[in-house]
């Protein structure tokens, strides 16, 4: 009963969607606007995604009020997506076309690109929706894609949430709030964060141009949001990898939060052999768990585990069990109160420079006594 009323409930939806496309087509759509992902890739194959939407005007401002936040958040939420419809990818001088599904979104994997159009660290592609009926569209987007430089010494996956920007995840009417009315000026970047990202960036080199990949269990509506944050705080930009909650045929739910970033995950480790990976998230999710399979799953590919310990003295006994476990596996694992902990230890790991990790601590100090003096 239950597998029939779900696929009961996922028919209707696409049905649904179909004919508000159709009156949609017939009313006029308002202005809309191709958003693409920053994705990654190789020299053999780019992989291309985006959303083609209506234009919200959710972009927020400093000083923007509670209201107006909570406003665009839910604009996001209520985002009118254009379905079945062509998008034109140009590349040097090739031009492909790849359709939006029922949601919106697009995917394509651009194989065998060329050399002559490829470059490192990004290579740009143009897109156009490319529907003549829609007059109003934007005439294109840029789509970044991510590849790693030759100077390349790992890679890093981030968490977001409670790793990088401060939500409050633990407490339900706390993320709430966070999540609903701030936008991506008003939330809070952990001290040292983009100085420790940076260091890990230029790697022991100096020079190395490690790239980041960040992973959450975020819907893909706030994408915006959370890339707008990482470009606001001076973090490196990479692919924001998010989760799409929508309704499937074969179960209620897409994937879990564990099993979403183990997927994430092993999609790198697997486009890049050779590179191998530092992993930072929090205590406050399922971290540890998923990063944890991971280390069990690619043995001699993690190179360190850095959580943020968000509540320390209270972890619990399983979430000490699973950090235990690390060691097990030969990968460096740390539970840490702040980026000049996790500087402190990577420069030991020999993954960035004394130097490096010594400007880290010294911006932690400043900001925490900023933060004292408010």
């Amino acid at each position: 009963m239950e597998s029939t009323a779900r696929r009961l409930a996922y028919r209707t939806e696409k049905r649904y969607d179909k004919l508000k496309h159709r009156f949609k087509r017939w009313r006029g759509y308002d202005p809309v606007m191709v958003e693409p992902y920053i994705t990654y890739g190789t020299a053999d194959e780019l992989w291309i995604a985006g959303r083609l939407l209506e234009a919200k005007g959710v972009q927020g401002a400093p000083g923007d009020s509670n209201w107006k936040n909570l406003v665009h958040m839910l604009r996001r939420y209520q985002s009118d997506e254009i379905p079945f419809t062509e998008i034109e990818m140009k590349l040097g001088k090739e031009v492909r076309t790849v359709t939006t599904d029922a949601e919106g979104y697009f995917h394509y994997r651009w194989q065998s690109p060329g050399e002559d159009v490829i470059g490192r660290p990004w290579t740009e592609l143009m897109l156009t929706a490319a529907d003549p009926e829609l007059p109003k569209a934007v005439k294109h987007s840029v789509a970044e894609v991510s590849l790693p430089a030759e100077s390349a010494e790992f890679a890093v996956v981030s968490d977001v949430d409670d790793t990088i920007m401060r939500t409050g995840a633990t407490s339900f009417l706390r993320h709430t709030k966070t999540v609903l009315l701030n936008n991506a000026h008003s939330r809070e970047l952990f001290p040292g964060t983009s100085e420790f990202y940076s260091a890990l960036q230029q790697g022991m080199s100096g020079e190395a141009n490690n790239p980041f990949f960040y992973v959450s269990s975020s819907p893909w509506n706030i994408y915006d949001l959370i890339a707008e944050f990482i470009d606001i705080h001076g973090l490196p930009k990479g692919p924001v990898l998010l989760k799409d909650f929508g309704l499937r045929e074969d179960r209620w739910f897409k994937s879990g939060h564990e099993s979403y970033k183990t997927d994430r995950i092993e999609a790198v480790l697997k486009t890049y052999p050779e590179l191998n990976l530092v992993l930072v998230g929090d205590s406050g999710q399922h971290d540890i768990y998923a990063y944890l399979s991971i280390a069990k799953s690619h043995p001699g590919r993690i190179l360190a585990v850095y959580i943020r310990d968000l509540k320390p003295g209270q972890r619990s006994d399983k979430i000490n069990a699973a950090a235990s476990e690390f060691a097990e596996h030969d990968v460096p694992f740390e539970f840490v109160a702040d980026a000049a902990e996790a500087a402190q230890h990577a420069k030991g790991l020999r993954l960035i420079t004394a130097k490096a990790a010594s400007e880290v601590k010294q911006d932690v100090a400043i900001q925490r006594a900023v933060e004292a003096a408010e």
